[in-house]
């Protein structure tokens, strides 16, 4: 088990402390790997997680997004209002073209 494994561990675990949750998706925002935006992407679409964990899950979406220049509109569309807004102020401020192309929206 790697360090993006036991991330994804700790983000899904719905026993796990929601601290330790938010700091996964916080960690997650350094890492280019499938598991970790797959993972964040569950938790931003998912209206039954707990919201102290939306907004830096959204934040940390978004990095990956930026940082890969793959932007994902229909998830993004999906995603919980608090991980949107975070992701939208995000992507406005490093990728304004993306805001303009698809006409984002927080």
């Amino acid at each position: 088990m790697d360090q993006v494994d036991l991330l994804v561990d700790i983000l899904l675990d719905k026993n796990e402390e929601v601290g330790a949750r938010d700091d996964a998706a916080i960690y997650f925002g350094q890492y280019d790997d499938d598991r970790a935006l797959v993972a964040l992407i569950k938790i931003c679409i998912d209206k039954n997680a707990e919201e102290f964990i939306f907004a830096n899950c959204g934040l940390s979406l978004a990095n990956i997004w930026v940082r890969k220049n793959n932007f994902d509109p229909k998830v993004y569309n999906a995603m919980v209002s608090a991980a949107r807004c975070e992701a939208y102020d995000y992507i406005k401020s490093k990728k304004p073209e993306w805001a303009i192309k698809y006409g984002l929206k927080p």
